[in-house]
């Protein structure tokens, strides 16, 4: 299936696709604390996802405006991962969004004020089904060397 190499204590790659199982046991490579945010986004995805469902792109992101999160790419549907603050500690707020249901897919590369951003500088822009129209999403905060993979494999899957 797929193949991780750890690179050093920071950076690893992993090819896709993987199963949720496989990227729980590829996290334990990570540090601690950089470990907890992922765990959390794998605990609301154990939730949601089939056993046997091929994550084929799982990437950094900013899914609203004022949270961090993760943008999921599987074979069925994309899952926008949300990470939330409560007084019982981190959680995980999952949105699920159909193929069916997009429309358009851009990616766009915005450089930060000045020159400097303290952000990824990536976005992906799609189009969403709502009860009356359309809708503009906007997933921020993406690496921009991943932007237009991650919009190329969206079209593919529409």
């Amino acid at each position: 299936m797929g193949n991780f190499t750890k690179i050093n204590h920071q950076y690893a790659v992993i090819e896709y696709p993987v199963t949720l199982e496989e990227m729980i046991s590829y996290s334990k490579e990570m540090p601690k604390t950089e470990r907890a945010f992922y765990d959390h986004a794998f605990t609301g995805l154990k939730k949601h996802m089939k056993k046997d469902e091929k994550i084929l792109f799982f990437e950094v992101a900013c899914p609203t405006a004022t949270s961090n999160g993760f943008i999921v790419v599987t074979e069925r549907q994309i899952y926008l991962l949300t990470r939330k603050v409560g007084l019982r500690g981190g959680y995980v707020e999952v949105e699920e969004i159909s193929y069916k249901d997009i429309k358009d897919v851009d990616f766009d590369i915005t450089p930060g004020l000045f020159g400097v951003s303290l952000m990824n500088e990536g976005s992906v822009l799609f189009k969403t089904k709502k009860t009356f129209g359309w809708k503009n999403r906007t997933i921020r905060n993406i690496p921009k060397e991943n932007a237009d993979i991650l919009a190329s494999l969206i079209r593919s899957k529409i």
